[in-house]
């Protein structure tokens, strides 16, 4: 993850915009495995690559659920 989106400071003002950027970037990865293609070829991967590809998605959701907590505490 880039460290500028961990700054305090960038999370105090920009949160919303990171809970956005990150959920649309999950739908993008979940779009892409939902082809037949790439779920086939997803499939023949090692199981050290298929937890590599959904390791962003912990991360991401780690990331939205800070951004939304920050948000519902301000509210």
């Amino acid at each position: 993850m880039a460290d500028f989106l961990h700054s305090s400071a960038q999370r105090d003002s920009a949160t919303p915009d990171t809970a956005v950027i990150r959920i649309d970037q999950l739908h993008a990865l979940a779009g892409l495995l939902s082809l037949e293609e790439v779920a086939e070829q997803f499939a023949g991967l090692s199981t050290v690559a298929q937890v590599c590809i959904f390791g962003p998605f912990e991360d991401a959701l780690t990331d939205v659920r800070a951004a939304l907590t920050q948000t519902a505490t301000r509210d």
